[in-house]
């Protein structure tokens, strides 16, 4: 029987291999139901994760079954967790990126915080639902508290992170409610960040005409071969024509890039040769007798705690051409590329991160070497006690060594896995398009190409003065 040092020491080494979990494992059935649109597995594999879950992931758990109600149409149930998400973030108002994005040790331990571009998104998806549900008043609140948000971030962020579809469907929004001056507002942020758009340059027009102002119709009448209007026959008309209902068409693209390891920390020659620099000052400083090189030993096996976003549905994210009683009525503009976002704001900053939280790295791997070789040295004299009492053998006591100097690199490694925690049911982006169609009845369809899974619709029926919002889900699988 090896002896109760021993098999506590073996007991640590397991528990610290599995603290770091693995968030792509532990929403890997949840992920696959939901891309397979078995919703009805989905929502209960997402609904247990939650209620199993520590504090630090309640976040990031109700972003997915939020997402997953959205897709499955149930978006009075998608509201109340999305709004439950919306409440725990608003305690979190720090960016990721703020805060170094997590990269200390114990990373996974962290609060899954969300970046500032995420919960704008929590509010235009609680916007999106109730636009799916007729509910254009409370669609108008939250697009209002999104626009807040994108009012902070355009002095502090990065152009990429605003989001122009929840602008652009805000902006349909207004007019519908006869509010057009938040309309003119709202095209005017755009404009910023895309100027001679057509079909921004459209909208503009369309405003002009719902407004009569004979001087904006002028000033935007280039846009005005770019609104798509059209009878029950699928012929082109006036927009000004009396009897006509706009079709706002929200087709969500593609599967977000995701989290993914960047491979062993030491395999990466910048990032090794900072660490051996701070690390060798962490060891003056601290006035320990390890060794730059020993201490290195220990990460052997660490992955570089740093993650890297990479795309994985090209095919799915592209834009494709909608069908309307088998006429091409052209391809949606994508107006929020969140997979772009999510690897401009992440990637981009990756030899930033590295300096910035260097020192702190290292003091920490340090301390844990040291702390573990203390350890070590404490089971070593104990056994050697034993020893004289005729209680243990060299054989045992080389096993002592061999573990505890085991367990001294894997609780190093391990404590400075990356957390790969991020948005998977998200889509890749967000494309927006509007046409005009007498009421009626229609066949619709979506581009097809191999592998394609799409929630669009066979038949869309417009009805007079009503708007019809289409929220459109598609990925290849």
């Amino acid at each position: 029987m090896f002896p109760k040092s021993l098999s506590f020491l073996a007991i640590i080494g397991f528990a610290v291999l599995g603290c770091a979990s693995d968030y792509k494992k532990l929403i890997e059935a949840t992920e696959n139901a939901y891309f397979s649109k078995n919703y009805d597995s989905a929502i209960p594999s997402i609904r247990a994760l939650y209620e199993d879950s520590a504090t630090k992931d309640r976040l990031l758990y109700l972003m997915e079954a939020g997402m997953i109600f959205h897709s499955k149409g149930d978006y009075e149930s998608s509201n109340k967790v999305f709004k439950e998400a919306e409440d725990l973030s608003e305690n979190i108002k720090t960016s990721i990126t703020k805060e170094g994005l997590a990269f200390l040790l114990s990373d996974n331990e962290s609060n899954y915080t969300g970046e500032d571009f995420e919960r704008v998104m929590i509010k235009y998806f609680v916007a999106s639902n109730y636009l799916m549900l007729g509910d254009l008043e409370n669609a108008k609140i939250y697009f209002r508290r999104l626009d807040f948000e994108l009012k902070e971030m355009k002095f502090i962020a990065s152009e990429y992170r605003q989001n122009n579809a929840a602008r652009l469907i805000d902006a349909f929004v207004s007019e519908k409610l006869g509010r057009y001056n938040d309309a003119r507002v709202q095209f005017r942020n755009m404009e910023q960040l895309m100027s001679n758009n057509p079909v921004l340059m459209s909208d503009r027009y369309v405003l002009a005409v719902r407004e009569n102002d004979s001087r904006d119709m002028g000033k935007y009448a280039k846009g005005a071969p770019f609104v798509q209007a059209y009878n029950q026959s699928m012929q082109r008309v006036d927009v000004k024509s009396s009897n006509l209902s706009e079709v706002i068409i929200i087709h969500e693209a593609g599967k977000s890039a995701t989290k993914e390891s960047r491979g062993k920390l030491l395999e990466d020659e910048y990032f090794a040769v900072a660490l051996q620099g701070a690390i060798q000052i962490a060891i003056r400083t601290e006035g320990v007798g390890a060794s730059v090189s020993g201490v290195l030993a220990t990460l052997s096996t660490a992955e570089n705690p740093i993650p890297i976003y990479k795309e994985r549905d090209v095919e799915g994210s592209n834009k494709r051409h909608f069908y309307i009683n088998g006429t091409d009525v052209g391809s949606a503009e994508i107006l929020n590329n969140y997979s772009d976002t999510a690897m401009k704001n992440f990637n981009d900053n990756y030899k930033a991160i590295i300096t910035k939280n260097l020192s702190s790295l290292a003091v920490k791997i340090v301390a844990a070497v040291v702390a573990s070789e203390a350890a070590s040295r404490a089971i070593e004299s104990s056994m050697g006690n034993r020893k004289k009492k005729g209680e243990g053998d060299d054989l045992v006591s080389s096993l002592i060594r061999l573990a505890a100097g085991a367990a001294a690199g894997l609780a190093t490694a391990q404590t400075i896995a990356p957390d790969l925690r991020c948005w998977r049911t998200i889509p890749a982006n967000f494309q927006v398009k509007r046409i005009f169609l007498e009421p009626g009845e229609y066949s619709f369809s979506l581009e097809e190409s191999a592998g394609l899974i799409t929630n669009a619709p066979d038949k869309i029926v417009v009805e007079e003065g009503k708007p019809l919002f289409l929220s459109i889900r598609s990925y290849v699988n």
